[in-house]
């Protein structure tokens, strides 16, 4: 199964996107990133089609920012 990272803003953020998949039964992981520039930030590793993911997201006002 192909996994993608989507960069969230927040780690609140983060939560409620893999909420979101988990209710469509769509598998994910909340990951800590450290970059130079910001230090920490958040990104959501998942397991899926990026289209469904990108379209569930963005009903619920996420936005799908794929890295």
């Amino acid at each position: 199964m192909d996994s993608f990272t989507i960069n969230m803003p927040n780690s609140t953020t983060a939560f409620k996107a893999r909420a979101v998949l988990a209710r469509h039964h769509i598998p994910s992981i909340v990951e800590r990133t450290h970059t130079q520039r910001t230090g920490c930030s958040f990104s959501l590793r998942v397991m899926g089609s990026r289209e469904k993911v990108c379209a569930l997201l963005s009903a619920v006002g996420i936005p799908c920012g794929i890295s």
